[in-house]
């Protein structure tokens, strides 16, 4: 499958393009822009007076950003020799402790943020600076379908990517996503808390109004080795049994590719002989019995990486909360 490259990629080979042409005059088709790992990467760009232009190609990987504007303008300054970074139109401004970049800054990343000055460097020389002006045309309304605003990133897209090229397929994005979210609930202070998607977030919300948590999809082994990572002692599960329970299987990875199906275990653990379909079917027809699988959940994922306390919430499919492997307000079930 074919490779592609990050934003930040692009923004640096659009930034080195335009130094080039006001520098040298030169009006190249493309640009040969240097990599963190010191290779460079041939990327075509379209440069004029006021600025240049890279196409992001984010190769077979499902990227948002994928065929999207990255501009650049570099306005060069002679009384001062540094070279800044700043974030144009649809390049967002972070908001939220936590993550790579300062709270009130451009969404730029350290490792684009290098690469652009890096080959900016190389085209003005030494003893110039200059102010470089990152924009994404269109940046703002592809930000909305990604989790920007979950992190505190507003106005726009992020120009990240730590190696420069995109692999194809890479659950990688998703990682970082994860990670970035556990990075910012720290900062602030908020114990945290896992849900595999959408639906749990929603019914997490309706028992304990205000409460952030971090959206993991099936990623369960990854969030918690980063928790880990972070000597984070406790922390709350909430959302589905028929994805929960995989956990108390020892499937952190949740996706059915890589999972069997829980009704089994659940109805196992609850020590029912009747043959069901789905988990959710064994919450419509038992819905009081489950604290053990709860408690089950809970145990595991302690024993497995070595929290002191797990708490997990199970809720049907109509947002009713099954149960609770912790004592939970009288109103609460």
């Amino acid at each position: 499958m074919r490779k592609g490259f990050t934003t930040g990629t692009a923004a640096a080979a659009a930034a080195r393009a335009h130094a080039r042409f006001i520098i040298h005059q030169l009006h190249d088709d493309y640009v040969d822009v240097m990599l963190p790992d010191g290779k460079t990467l041939g990327i075509s760009v379209v440069c004029g007076l006021h600025g240049a232009m890279v196409t992001k190609d984010a190769g077979d990987d499902p990227d948002v950003t994928h065929g999207a504007a990255i501009r650049a303008r570099v306005e060069l300054r002679e009384d001062d020799a540094g070279i800044h970074v700043v974030g144009g139109e649809g390049v967002g401004v972070v908001t939220r402790p936590g993550l790579q970049v300062p709270v009130g800054q451009a969404a730029i990343n350290p490792v684009p943020r290098a690469m652009i000055e890096a080959n900016v460097r190389a085209e003005i020389g030494a003893d110039r600076g200059a102010v470089v002006t990152i924009s994404v045309p269109d940046g703002k309304r592809l930000a909305e379908r990604t989790f920007n605003a979950r992190l505190g990133i507003e106005g726009g897209i992020s120009i990240i990517g730590t190696t420069g090229i995109v692999e194809p397929m890479s659950v990688q994005a998703l990682v970082d996503t994860i990670r970035c979210e556990i990075d910012v609930q720290l900062a602030e202070g908020h114990p945290i808390t896992l849900v595999p998607g959408k639906i749990g977030e929603k019914y997490l919300q309706v028992l304990r109004p205000g409460t952030g948590a971090v959206l993991v999809s099936n990623a369960f082994d990854e969030a918690l080795a980063y928790l880990r990572q972070r000597r984070v002692e406790k922390l709350t599960i909430a959302g589905h049994p028929g994805k929960l329970a995989k956990l108390a299987m020892g499937c952190y990875n949740t996706h059915s590719g890589a999972s069997p199906q829980a009704q089994d275990f659940v109805a196992g653990t609850l020590g029912l002989t009747e043959t069901f379909n789905t988990v959710e079917e064994i919450c419509q027809r038992h819905p009081a019995v489950f604290a053990s699988v709860a408690g089950r959940i809970a145990e595991r994922v302690q024993a497995d990486y070595g929290f002191a306390r797990v708490e997990v919430l199970l809720f049907d499919m109509q947002g009713a909360l099954l149960a609770s492997s912790l004592p939970t307000n009288p109103g609460d079930l």
